[in-house]
């Protein structure tokens, strides 16, 4: 089975991480695609944008699966979502991902942990979502270590631009110290929150493609601010659910439409695509 593992982070907080996470995952759903959202991330969000326990037991997050003793069992939820064509499922984080961050220093094999998961116990997913912590720390290795593809979300302003640099040299370190081979493809760099009617933001989005390009990555098509996407967060939908007709929601399509494109490819092999 052909399976993208597609790391989604920056190396700022509040650059809409989780959004995008969770309406990638639903819009992929919606063409049919089987998607798992898992959450690195050490904050509540997902947990709240997806409309499910922000206190879960820890046996229902993702701390179970880097338990010593993990059985295989993916401890998966499901939104109440309707019935897109394809499945969509959660495995939560939040704060129990402080206490895995920190006991990851002394694991054997620590930053590959959840790819010996993928590897032992495989998600059916063809899409798996992984929504990483805004500091580059052993999660993020972690993470690194089992994606197959990295969006880089950036705000459009000099202190994130400045971030993604550094993440940028923090991906090319990480790579050589865990000789990852094929290392994670980087999809590329979206814009998000994007106001048009500030002339800063305006004058940034014109010059990233030209930053981008000696470096060999693609610039997607701005995501727009709109406070829509908060207000359906805050009832646990996506904005697909809440307000159908939106126009931002068509800012999503050209990610999407690559990830399809790349999950329709016929290879010849069964191998995850890499």
């Amino acid at each position: 089975m052909k399976q993208i593992v597609l790391w989604i982070g920056a190396n700022a907080g509040g650059v809409s991480k989780t959004t995008l996470a969770v309406h990638i995952g639903y819009e992929m759903a919606k063409r049919g695609f089987d998607v798992a959202l898992l959450d690195l991330d050490t904050n509540v969000s997902m947990s709240q944008f997806c409309g499910l326990d922000k206190d879960p037991p820890l046996e229902q997050t993702i701390a179970a699966v880097f338990s010593e003793d993990f059985d295989g069992n993916w401890p998966l939820l499901m939104p109440e979502w309707g019935k897109p064509k394809g499945k969509i499922q959660i495995c939560l984080g939040g704060p129990v991902m402080i206490q895995v961050g920190s006991d990851l220093a002394v694991r054997n094999r620590r930053e590959y942990v959840l790819a010996d998961r993928f590897e032992d116990f495989p998600l059916p997913h063809q899409l798996v979502i992984l929504d990483c912590p805004a500091t580059l720390g052993n999660l993020n290795d972690v993470a690194l270590a089992v994606a197959t593809h990295m969006l880089i979300l950036v705000e459009l302003s000099p202190k994130s631009l400045t971030g993604a640099n550094v993440l940028l040299s923090w991906y090319r370190g990480a790579c050589k110290k865990l000789r990852l081979n094929p290392q994670p493809q980087i999809l590329g760099f979206v814009p998000t929150k994007y106001d048009s009617g500030e002339a800063a933001q305006r004058d940034l989005l014109g010059q990233l493609p030209e930053m981008l390009s000696p470096l060999k990555i693609k610039c997607y098509p701005h995501v727009r601010y709109s406070c829509e996407f908060s207000n359906a967060s805050g009832k646990g939908i996506p904005l697909h659910l809440h307000r159908s007709t939106h126009k931002a929601i068509k800012d999503l399509h050209p990610i999407c439409q690559e990830l399809s494109a790349i999950l329709q490819e016929d290879k010849g092999d069964n191998k995850r695509t890499k």
